[in-house]
């Protein structure tokens, strides 16, 4: 790579939240996903497959595809052919198995209207084009918009405490997501959500946050901040560490410093 710039490439993509984040995770990985290897038939990966398959699950639910039952039977009959990449361990395997069917047979006929389900957004911030996908939109009894994200990883509810804690900081990192998405939204309805949320499905929390203005600008700027940080790289020096690089990142067939994960 050395002096080589991408940035003409690199400034005519459609970003989206996840794009933007697989920067920040591994610039390496995302010189691999995104710049080298773009067309390149990625390892399958247990996190991701399970993920994916509960959330296609969630989705038939909510709008309205298939009943709680059907989805039971096909969580149990399917599971293995959509969950085909091999758990960090079997306790792993076993505790994700038996969460997602808990959250299944605990899911109940929604109060709220659905108003949308695995929705296609497209939107500007700035000159950068963004696409996502919102998991659920949601309108209560009151008239308040909700944003819902379904997450597999185990998220708290905030702290209110006067310093934030980590586990405060990893909730604002995964709003930021949601904020971005409000952007499409308030297109939509001429005001931004009343309330950001996650469905957490392993844990079964659900977690509301108030929409905040300034936190929704500082999601605007990281786009914009990253996309220009991302444009002038040469180097996508590797974040090496053991976890990630083993379970989490399907690029790990091109990566030319995989196998020193390993000692």
């Amino acid at each position: 790579m050395g002096e080589v710039s991408y940035e003409p490439l690199i400034r005519d993509m459609v970003w989206s939240h996840s794009r933007i984040k697989a920067f920040d995770d591994c610039p390496y990985r995302w010189y691999l996903k995104y710049v080298r290897y773009p067309k390149a038939k990625e390892k399958e990966m247990f996190f991701a497959n399970y993920g994916k398959f509960v959330h296609e699950l969630i989705a038939s639910f909510y709008s309205g595809e298939k009943s709680r039952e059907e989805l039971e039977a096909e969580y149990l009959r399917d599971f293995r052919a959509h969950v085909k990449a091999y758990a960090p361990n079997r306790t792993v395997f076993k505790n994700y198995f038996v969460d997602g069917l808990n959250y299944i047979r605990r899911l109940q006929k929604p109060k709220n209207k659905v108003l949308a389900v695995e929705n296609k957004v497209e939107f500007q911030i700035g000159n950068i084009p963004m696409i996502g996908y919102i998991d659920r939109l949601e309108e209560d009894q009151d008239g308040r918009v909700l944003v819902i994200d379904n997450k597999s990883r185990t998220l708290k509810p905030r702290s209110h405490r006067s310093k934030p804690t980590k586990t405060d900081e990893e909730l604002d990192q995964y709003l930021r997501q949601l904020y971005l998405y409000s952007i499409p939204v308030q297109d939509k309805f001429g005001k931004p959500p009343d309330k950001l949320c996650f469905d957490c499905f392993r844990s079964q929390l659900f977690i509301e946050e108030p929409f905040n203005e300034m936190a929704s600008e500082n999601a605007k700027q990281w786009v914009k901040d990253r996309v220009d940080e991302i444009a002038v790289e040469t180097e996508f020096r590797p974040n090496m560490e053991y976890f990630k690089c083993r379970h989490l990142c399907e690029m790990q067939d091109y990566c030319d410093y995989f196998e020193l994960t390993k000692r």
